[in-house]
């Protein structure tokens, strides 16, 4: 079981996001074999989230966003199916979706092939983000009410997403202290990996 994770700038890029989802699983029962991080920008922002899919193959996965706070198990995210959250603390909008956390086994690079195929035209189609994409040219399961969301009134849950609100999952005590992070605070032995192309 394996986690992957997307640590891009500018929203991202900096090692603590990383440090910070392995304090947070670490305390959490480990339940991981290794983290992969991708820090390769090649179409910009959340439209290399699909740059995975075409990375990881071979194995089980499991993605979180950097901007999660994890105070439990996780297991029950593991998926063999290519699976994503729905959204169900908000009104649909333009997507009921939410790629916050995926999960899938084995070869779904055709997701991202889907998308390479010309990613000028989904990036306009898209522009709110891969979410949308997802949710009308990818088949896909979704999760029950695994977490919530801070800026929906969340933190009831064992996962709360912090989206649009990033700067204030520092504040949670699961967490690392944040940028200024006091090496005291490091975790224990590493198995993080960045993916080579």
């Amino acid at each position: 079981m394996e986690i992957v994770l997307l640590n891009t700038p500018p929203g991202y890029g900096q090692q603590i996001w990383v440090d910070n989802i392995k304090y947070m699983l670490d305390n959490n029962n480990r339940e991981y074999d290794k983290i992969h991080v991708v820090d390769e920008v090649i179409y910009g922002g959340v439209y290399d989230k699909l740059l995975l899919f075409d990375r990881f193959r071979e194995g089980q996965y499991l993605y979180f966003d950097l901007d999660i706070v994890i105070n439990g198990p996780i297991t029950h995210l593991y998926t063999t199916e290519f699976t994503v959250l729905l959204a169900w603390w908000r009104d649909a909008f333009h997507t009921p979706l939410n790629s916050s956390i995926m999960s899938w086994y084995g070869n779904h690079s055709y997701i991202h092939n889907k998308f390479a195929e010309d990613p000028d035209y989904y990036m306009i189609k898209y522009n709110k983000g891969i979410d949308e994409f997802l949710y009308k040219e990818i088949k896909h399961k979704t999760y029950e009410k695994v977490c919530d969301s801070y800026a929906w009134g969340g933190g009831k849950l064992p996962i709360t997403l912090y989206n649009h609100a990033k700067d204030k999952l520092w504040e949670h005590g699961c967490t690392l202290s944040g940028p200024e992070t006091n090496m005291a605070q490091n975790t224990k032995t590493t198995l993080i990996q960045k993916y080579q192309t």
